[in-house]
Formats: C-alpha cells, structure tokens, sequence
C-alpha cells in the first residue's frame, strides 16, 4: 500500500511551481519556500530550508498581480527532505501543513494544479 493510499483525500503534485514565492509565517519569521511538494483539498506540503514544530501556528503568504492572499493554518507533521519529494533543498525539511481555508489557496495555484486535479471543482 503507498504511503498516499491511507489519506482521506488525494495530493496532487503541482505540474510546475507557482509562478510567485510561498511564504510561511510564524511568529513574524518569514520563511520561503523552496518548493511546493503537493496540495489536496484540506492542505499544502512544501520545502523549507528549516524546520518547524508540528502543531505551530502558520500563515501560508502568497502575492500575485498585486494581490496579497493569506491562509492560516497548522503544522500537521514535518520531516527531512527525500529524494521522492519535489525540487527544493536536499538538505531541508518537508511540512505537511492543514489549512483553515485552503479553497483560497488553490484557486491562487490553479494554473499550476495538474488537469486531473478536477475533485478540486467538487468539494
């Protein structure tokens, strides 16, 4: 059984990066993403240079043509990088991180979502 088959919801990896940095925020720190790993309906995977401890707080930052979108949201696990996981740094880690209103964030990466991705439009 694959690591994927035991979730609720489907990930999808992204067919290419999004076209503007994602920034994580907690506690005023700011962090960028290297990459984002994958996205499903409740939530985000991506690359950090750092860790962060699961259950922390965050905010998901990404601004596009002038527009500033937010999403708060928690660290449900993290773990070093592999080699299965998206293009980012080989020496960071990976976060799976919930959020409390992922609609908003998908619709910003919605270009980039693979075509199968069409259970996004249902749920």
């Amino acid at each position: 059984m694959q690591r994927n088959d035991k979730r609720r919801q489907a990930r999808y990896r992204l067919a290419h990066q999004p076209a503007a940095p994602v920034i994580v925020l907690r506690d005023d720190v700011r962090l960028t993403a290297s990459a984002v790993n994958d996205v499903s309906n409740s939530g985000i995977s991506l690359c950090l240079d750092s860790a962060l401890p699961v259950e922390s707080a965050v905010a998901i930052e990404y601004q596009l043509d002038g527009l500033t979108l937010d999403v708060n949201g928690v660290v449900a696990w993290c773990r070093k990088h592999s080699a299965n996981d998206a293009a980012g740094s080989d020496t960071g880690y990976v976060l799976g991180i919930e959020l409390f209103s992922p609609m908003m964030l998908l619709s910003a990466f919605r270009d980039a979502l693979p075509k199968d991705a069409q259970t996004f439009d249902d749920a």
